[in-house]
């Protein structure tokens, strides 16, 4: 995985910083970000599908974006998709 900053990997201890995720299925690479909310409290998992479209889902909590970050992380496994990665394939 790679950091857009130093922030732990658990998105629940991380504060005004995102952390980057790659996922990859073939040529094709899913762009995760979680992030604290930039206008105010709460956070964002913001995610970049390969043709570039792009969806912010937005949480209240921090125990809420972990919840869905798992469920997001288990749903590409099994649909696929490897990672997470850092942006240039290594694990």
């Amino acid at each position: 995985m790679e950091h857009g900053r130093t922030c732990p990997v658990d998105p629940r201890a991380c504060d005004n910083y995102g952390v980057f995720y790659f996922f990859k299925r073939g040529s094709e690479t899913v762009q995760c970000e979680v992030r604290s909310e930039p206008d105010g409290p709460g956070f964002e998992i913001v995610i970049t599908e390969p043709n570039g479209v792009q969806r912010i889902e937005r949480f209240a909590t921090s125990e809420l974006v972990h919840d869905r970050w798992v469920e997001l992380h288990k749903r590409f496994e099994v649909e696929g998709w490897w990672g997470p990665s850092t942006q240039d394939g290594r694990g």
